[in-house]
């Protein structure tokens, strides 16, 4: 047995046997995917793996989610100019269309196990995802890629529909010549009735789109993280962080995180001069800074 601090909520935790990629591992729900995405997103802002209660609260530093986990969003929400959006319900925010008056607005995008279920072509999204970044701005998502060859399941969907005929789910697609086309055997991610998958992805095919979507790094994590709980099993979603360019905070994120820190140094000055700490320091207990 050993233990490690979950970076969404700082709790400690124990663990027997190597933890697969949904089971939550932690009392906040976190799971191997959520934390290692945290932890990429805390890489590229801050150079160093913090625990989410710890980032400081930098408003000047916008990010948008697709469909967060409420586990880190909520935080993020205090801690940024941050916005959840939903494909399916409001915020509503549809990343295979264009938003022109967007472009160009945001630090960080953040997807976890989402680009899987996405209509095709996936190139629309990952063009706007580019689109809607500064020019040092940076997607950071988790995507399973069990295959070595990626594969669309659906590469002629158009208009479409989800219905139940007998007991089971199938996919009606009017193609683009009017042709229709039934297929059942669907794979839903979270169970039946659950998110569609609409591709597999592989680590080379991912990379290709990407850069071809005017991306310039992709970084895949592939090393194990014991402190906070990170493991890669076969069954892990390949959790990257893409860039355009190398992060670099604003002036105006700069000041912002220079305020923070003197405001942290007057509160442990403070709490360092106080008689108490003082009187608990001769008696051999409290804090010491």
């Amino acid at each position: 047995m050993a233990l490690f601090t979950c970076n969404i909520c700082g709790a400690e935790n124990a663990w027997r046997e190597r933890m697969d990629t949904e089971h939550p591992s932690c009392g906040c729900g976190s799971n191997v995917r959520k934390r290692a995405l945290i932890h990429l997103l805390s890489m590229e802002l801050f150079g160093q793996s913090l625990l989410l209660p710890e980032f400081p609260k930098l408003k000047a530093i916008r990010g948008i989610g697709m469909t967060d986990d409420d586990s880190y969003a909520k935080v993020l929400a205090d801690k940024f100019d941050y916005t959840n959006t939903y494909y399916h319900r409001e915020p509503r925010f549809d990343f295979t269309e264009a938003h022109p008056d967007l472009a160009g607005a945001y630090d960080f995008i953040l997807s976890a196990d989402v680009l899987e279920h996405i209509a095709p072509p996936i190139d629309r999204a990952l063009d706007e995802t580019c689109s809607l970044l500064k020019p040092n701005g940076f997607f950071v998502a988790t995507v399973p890629c069990p295959q070595q060859e990626s594969l669309e399941h659906f590469p002629e969907l158009h208009q479409y529909r989800l219905v139940t005929l007998g007991d089971a789910p199938v996919l009606i697609n009017r193609r683009r010549d009017g042709s229709l086309e039934i297929t059942d055997e669907l794979l839903f991610h979270g169970g039946r009735g659950a998110t569609l998958e609409m591709r597999q992805l592989s680590p080379g095919g991912l990379r290709e789109k990407l850069l071809a979507s005017g991306f310039r790094g992709v970084e895949f994590l592939k090393d194990d993280l014991p402190q906070i709980g990170v493991f890669f099993d076969p069954d892990v979603s390949q959790p990257l962080v893409v860039r355009k360019e190398r992060f670099t905070m604003s002036d105006a994120a700069m000041s912002q995180f220079i305020d923070s820190w003197l405001n942290a140094h007057r509160q442990i000055h403070m709490a360092s001069t106080s008689r108490w700490v003082r009187l608990g320091r001769m008696m051999g207990i409290g804090p010491r800074f």
